[in-house]
């Protein structure tokens, strides 16, 4: 079973950015709805704060984050095997 480079990059960049930057998108949504002051941004925002904080406490947090690498790793590669391709 050979993994591409890319769905490892992808992968370690999906859980890095889970593991620091969540609360930074929420700023920057934050930023985006004071220039536009469109409203669903805002939405964007207070989504985005509330997955950056509550992720940020939980306790299983790098957990989750090497899971969802593998998934992004391994989910394709048994896809594939399942469809014969």
């Amino acid at each position: 079973m050979q993994i591409s480079k890319r769905r490892w990059v992808i992968a370690i960049a999906v859980a890095l950015y889970l593991y620091f930057l969540l609360p930074a998108t929420a700023q920057i949504f934050y930023e985006l709805y004071h220039l536009t002051q469109i409203g669903p941004i805002y939405w964007g925002y207070s989504g985005f704060k509330a997955a950056g904080y509550y992720f940020s406490v939980y306790e299983y947090r790098l957990l989750v984050c090497f899971l969802v690498a593998a998934a992004i790793i391994v989910i394709p590669t048994i896809v594939k095997k399942f469809r014969g391709t």
